[in-house]
């Protein structure tokens, strides 16, 4: 059954982030070099320094978070996308800063911007004329490389809700240069405009079953954006990316908050799980068994590399 849904995107997002912490390290300005080659020099320690760049016309922002890093060392990178107007600080973001310096990672924390008519401030539903998200992702990791030696066979991404639906878009459009995304309380199109399948891309999908912002078990529509069109349930969700990676063997297991599911035998040796946490809403849930959320996250994606 459909769900016709009045929401806004204000509202595609109810998180409890952690505020942004003061910037530490120093500025992006200071150190920058354009063209410069990243894994040529040491990398230096920095949390939530902002970098602004024109991109497709737009000014757009990002926050860096990374750790201090010897000259060639090469460095995974992870995207996070918030909800609502994707601006602000991201879900157990104190956490994730953390996990930069215990797991030698990079945290770019992305800022959404409402383009045109768009409900949401995130892209979805991604054609050849709205690509300034993907755009964007991809001047950032130019950026990046410039100043760190960045793994480009180890790039992810994360989200919340309205990021959560944004992963999949990353996944349909860079499944050739992103090896991973992991996220909560997103879906995505029923009708996606285009989900070409250049490489098989791991997907860990989180969600509660009474979430009554992004439903469950049906699907719905958005109240004014019908350039995006349906939105799927979220088992409907979990099977795309089952059949799309070419999933052979399903597994089912009971847990304490729900039922996880794991899809493996896929192809290029990915997997596609899904959390279901019984009779949780759209909050983002601090835990996953007694695991930090965060930490759950980044054990999934870190074991998976682009070839």
């Amino acid at each position: 059954m459909r769900a016709t849904s009045a929401l806004l995107a204000a509202t595609i997002w109810m998180g409890c982030g952690d505020s942004t912490p003061e910037s530490t390290g120093p500025s992006w300005a200071s150190t920058a070099s354009p063209g410069s080659d990243g894994c040529e020099s040491a990398g230096v320690a920095r949390t939530q320094t902002t970098v602004t760049m024109t991109v497709a016309g737009l000014e757009r922002r990002v926050r860096i978070s990374a750790p201090a890093a010897d000259a060639g060392v090469a460095l995974p990178l992870m995207y996070a996308f918030q909800g609502g107007d994707a601006e602000g600080a991201f879900e157990q973001q104190t956490r994730f800063d953390e996990l930069t310096q215990s797991e030698s990672m990079i945290m770019a924390y992305v800022d959404g911007i409402v383009v045109g008519d768009n409900e949401g401030a995130w892209q979805l539903n991604t054609t050849d004329s709205s690509t300034h998200d993907i755009e964007f992702l991809d001047a950032i990791l130019a950026e990046v490389s410039t100043q760190y030696c960045v793994d480009r066979a180890r790039v992810y991404a994360t989200g919340y809700s309205l990021g959560s639906m944004f992963t999949y878009e990353v996944a349909c459009q860079m499944n050739d240069r992103v090896a991973a995304v992991a996220s909560y309380a997103g879906t995505m199109p029923v009708s996606p405009n285009s989900c070409t399948r250049k490489a098989p891309i791991a997907i860990m999908h989180l969600h509660g079953d009474r979430d009554a912002t992004i439903p469950y078990a049906s699907e719905w529509d958005w109240k004014a954006w019908d350039s995006v069109g349906t939105m799927k349930d979220v088992p409907s969700l979990v099977a795309f990316w089952r059949d799309w990676n070419g999933c052979e063997n399903t597994a089912d297991t009971p847990t304490a908050y729900g039922q996880h599911t794991v899809h493996d035998g896929c192809a290029g040796g990915v997997r596609v799980e899904h959390h279901r946490f019984a009779g949780r809403d759209h909050w983002w849930p601090n835990a996953v068994e007694g695991e930090s959320t965060h930490r759950v996250i980044w054990n999934f994606v870190q074991q998976f590399r682009r070839e």
